[in-house]
C-alpha cells in the first residue's frame, strides 16, 4: 500500500472505500473510540505497574496568589489580608501531608483535620479557613476557580480573617506528578474580642467561634448543607501558642524507582482528543464537498448533523481547563 493510496483510501472518497473516506466508516470510528478508551486505561493503570507519570508541575508564586486574593477582597470592599509566614508553614505542612499519605481532601484518611496544621506551628487562632486547588497552570485560573465556587469565595472574602498563608507544593499523588495550592486563612485569638462570639451559617461554609479559655479543643460536628461539588473548609477550633517558622513552598517529590514518563495526563488527553476531532471534522467537510460536486448518491448521509456534533465536541475540548478545587 503506497502512501498516496493510503491517504486517498482513508481521507478521501474513492473506489477503494465505496466513495466514503475510510476513517469515517463505522469500523474506523469504533477503532478510534477504543484507542482513546485504551489510552485512558493505560494512564490510570500506569502507576499500578510501577510507571511514574511525571506530568503536572506549575510555577505559581505564592505572593501572586496573595495579591490576587487581596485584589478580589478590595473589589468586594474588604480589607487586605496580611501575609503570615506561620500560616504559610502550616499550609506547606498540609500539602506535604497530602503527598505523604496519598490523598486529596480536607480531612486525611486517618482523620487528621486541617486545624492540626495550625496547631503544629503554634498558630493560636480565633478563626481559620482552608481552600485547596491542584493542577492549575497559573495563579489567575486558581483564583477564578475559587471565586466561582460560593464556599471558596466566602472564605476568600470573609471579614473574619486578617491573615493569609499560601503554599505551592509539588509531589507525587496517586502515581502522577501534581502541584497542590494550599490557602490558609486565620485570625489570631489576641486580635479578636472573645466576649462577643460571632456565628455565621452559610449554605456551604460554617464558622464556629471558640472561647479562648479552653487549651484543649473539643471536636464539634456541624452539618454543612451544600449545593456545590467542592466545599471550602472553615475551622471549628483554636490551638496553642505561636512559634516562628517560615516555609512557603516545599517540593516533596517522592523518590521512586522504575520507569518514569514525562507526560501531563490532562494535556495529553486533551491534545489527542482535539487532534482526533479536528481530523474527523476536516475529513467530513472534504468528504461532503467531494460527494456533492461529484453528485455521488449516498443513503442515510447526515453530514451536517455529524459536523455540528463534532463541532460542539471540539468547542468543549478547546475551552476545557485543567485544575480542581476543594
Amino acid at each position: 500500500m503506497t502512501a498516496i493510496y493510503f491517504v486517498t483510501h482513508y481521507f478521501f472518497p474513492s473506489h477503494s472505500n465505496n466513495h466514503k473516506a475510510k476513517i469515517i466508516h463505522t469500523s474506523s470510528l469504533l477503532f478510534l473510540s477504543l484507542f482513546l478508551l485504551l489510552y485512558q486505561i493505560l494512564l490510570h493503570s500506569a502507576p499500578l505497574a510501577g510507571i511514574k507519570i511525571l506530568g503536572y508541575a506549575a510555577n505559581i508564586p505564592p505572593d501572586e496568589i496573595i495579591r490576587l486574593t487581596n485584589q478580589k477582597r478590595a473589589e468586594a470592599g474588604q480589607p487586605a489580608l496580611q501575609y503570615s509566614s506561620i500560616l504559610a508553614n502550616a499550609a506547606n505542612s498540609k500539602g506535604a501531608h497530602m503527598f505523604e499519605n496519598d490523598y486529596w481532601a480536607h480531612v486525611a484518611p486517618d482523620g487528621t483535620e486541617p486545624w492540626k496544621f495550625f496547631t503544629d506551628v503554634g498558630y493560636k487562632y480565633k478563626y481559620a479557613g482552608e481552600n485547596l486547588a491542584r493542577d492549575f497552570s497559573n495563579p489567575n485560573d486558581v483564583i477564578e476557580a475559587w471565586v466561582t465556587s460560593p464556599s471558596h469565595k466566602e472564605n476568600m472574602l470573609s471579614s473574619k480573617y486578617k491573615e493569609i498563608g499560601i503554599a505551592v507544593v509539588e509531589g507525587d499523588l496517586n502515581g502522577v506528578d501534581t502541584t497542590i495550592i494550599v490557602q490558609f486563612f486565620g485570625t489570631k485569638l489576641v486580635d479578636t474580642t472573645p466576649q462577643i462570639p460571632v456565628a455565621v451559617a452559610k449554605p456551604e461554609v460554617t464558622s464556629i467561634p471558640i472561647s479562648p479559655t479552653k487549651p484543649i479543643p473539643t471536636l464539634i460536628s456541624t452539618p454543612i448543607p451544600t449545593s456545590a461539588p467542592f466545599i471550602a473548609l472553615v475551622s471549628p477550633q483554636p490551638s496553642i501558642s505561636e512559634q516562628k517558622l517560615i516555609v512557603e513552598t516545599s517540593p516533596t517529590m517522592e523518590k521512586a524507582s522504575g520507569l518514569k514518563i514525562l507526560i501531563s495526563p490532562f494535556q495529553s488527553t486533551k491534545s489527542i482528543s482535539i487532534m482526533t476531532t479536528a481530523l474527523l471534522l476536516l475529513v467530513m467537510v472534504t468528504d461532503g464537498i467531494i460527494v456533492s460536486r461529484r453528485k455521488i448518491p449516498r443513503i442515510g448521509g447526515r453530514t451536517f448533523a455529524h459536523l455540528a456534533f463534532l463541532g460542539m465536541i471540539l468547542a468543549i475540548l478547546l475551552i476545557a481547563r485543567a485544575g480542581k478545587i476543594l
